[in-house]
């Protein structure tokens, strides 16, 4: 799928907008702050994923984390922490992926999740 460019240049508070559209919480400043349709279509796209960054964290690697040091060997629980660094590093990578493609002006769409920022 190739990736919508926007047509007209981005004024600098826009591109705050973009850049606090993907540093979790501040989503909801770029969503209720922005002008443009393009800020706010990514301020909800980087709502989305900071809601499942934070429900991976959560919902996976913190019960997991916690069995492994109460209940496994202690090799195993570092494996654990060695996961959940990785799954840090990949929601890094992804958000500054999405941040340096809003600002230049791209509606990148992240698979699955970018199809439920079209509709909120």
């Amino acid at each position: 799928m190739e990736p919508e460019r926007l047509g007209e240049e981005l004024d600098d508070q826009d591109r705050i907008l973009l850049l606090f559209a993907y540093l979790g919480p501040l989503a909801l400043v770029a969503l209720v702050a922005a002008r443009r349709e393009f800020v706010k279509w990514h301020a909800k796209q980087g709502l989305v994923l900071g809601v499942s960054f934070a429900a991976v964290y959560l919902v996976l690697l913190r019960p997991a984390i916690a069995l492994a040091t109460r209940f496994l060997w202690s090799a195993f629980a570092d494996l654990i922490w060695a996961a959940t660094w990785l799954v840090v590093l990949g929601a890094v990578t992804v958000t500054l992926v999405c941040v340096v493609r809003a600002l230049e002006g791209e509606r990148f769409k992240l698979p699955g999740l970018g199809e439920i920022a079209d509709r909120l």
